[in-house]
């Protein structure tokens, strides 16, 4: 049966308004399709349970899907904004920046968040750090590329342990994060320990997603730089890193790069950093002119660039925008309200 996104939307926001007048003196202003939980469901829990299922469909209706990257590093928590039950419920699809070694409690807020409201908790496989971890072993420089002969044993060892995570934990998928270079200029004994290097990490991730088709996957980074793009067939979204972005401008530069023959633009998305709690300088998490990236980010994939559509958006670091003085997660809800907006 075909879904309507308006009537989902119409359905949740009815939801929302009847749960606002039994309970409006408890609340602050909220995202558009969000509440705050743990007050509404002592209060009315049918109509929250009818919420929530309005909520899961809403989810598999067609909206830009939001990505957020969720610091679970804290395994004993003294405040809200360690739980991925806290995260704005809008949320498409969340990632753990430390997906091993998981407690028991984030294991049960994981299959909370998955089973009411229909998130998808996912993890990053980032080809770049392990080679930067490889070159470090060796104490060579950042950029200096491994010898595949060499690299090969090492990438598969730490393939095999980050894959077996997605199975040991029951993640729903896994982002391929890939930034790569530009081979315009490299020596041909770079360029071919470059590509060999390349085809055994996507050879090996093709592999394991033909034998776990149920998993999804995603892709960050720069997809112009993949010398096979065919990795992209079969992802969720195609995610561009605007993580160093100073500006809009900026934004719709790195995307136009991404606009390939080769790659399809009907899911391109991007990603904007969250600011950082130990950043004195404010430099983290926001664009040049002293605005924030996240806010930055609503108004840029609002609008068309070049022709293409934004299909998605990411906050990396997602738990920090918790602690902002209007409400926890402000300016995380903003940004969901500014690309899946609300019917009036």
């Amino acid at each position: 049966m075909k879904i309507n996104k308006n009537s989902l939307k119409g359905l949740i926001a009815s939801s929302f308004c009847i749960l606002a007048l039994s309970a409006c003196s408890d609340w602050t202003d909220t995202e558009a399709i969000d509440l705050e939980q743990a007050s509404i469901t002592g209060q009315n829990p049918k109509l929250y349970a009818t919420y929530l299922q309005n909520l899961r469909e809403y989810k598999k209706s067609a909206h830009k899907t939001v990505y957020a990257w969720f610091d679970n590093s804290q395994k004993v928590p003294f405040n809200r904004a360690h739980h991925l039950t806290d995260l704005p419920d809008s949320i498409d699809v969340v990632s753990l920046i430390h997906p091993d070694n998981l407690t028991d409690w984030e294991l049960d807020e994981i299959e909370q968040v998955r089973s009411e409201k229909a998130m998808k908790v996912i993890y990053t496989i980032d080809f770049e750090s392990m080679k930067e971890a490889y070159n470090s072993k060796l104490e060579l420089t950042t950029e200096e590329e491994p010898v595949a002969e060499e690299f090969l044993d090492y990438l598969t060892d730490s393939l095999q342990y980050a894959l077996s995570l997605a199975a040991k934990y029951h993640y729903d998928g896994i982002c391929i994060g890939y930034a790569g270079k530009s081979r315009l200029h490299m020596r041909p004994a770079e360029l071919k320990e470059y590509t060999e290097n390349e085809t055994a990490f996507i050879n090996i991730i093709k592999d394991w997603h033909r034998r776990n088709p149920n998993k999804i996957i995603t892709y960050e980074g720069k997809p112009q730089n993949l010398i096979d793009s065919s990795l992209l067939d079969d992802c969720m979204s195609i995610l561009i890193s605007g993580k160093d972005a100073t500006s809009e401008d900026e934004l719709t530069y790195l995307l136009l790069l991404a606009d390939k023959e080769d790659i399809p633009h009907n899911r391109f998305g991007m990603t904007v950093m969250s600011t950082d709690l130990n950043d004195p300088n404010k430099k983290i998490g926001y664009f040049s002119n002293g605005t924030l990236a996240i806010a930055g980010l609503g108004s840029w994939a609002s609008a068309t660039h070049g022709g293409i559509e934004v299909e998605a958006v990411g906050i990396y670091n997602v738990s920090t925008d918790y602690y902002t003085l209007a409400q926890n997660y402000y300016y995380t809800r903003q940004l969901i309200s500014s690309v899946n907006p609300s019917i009036k």
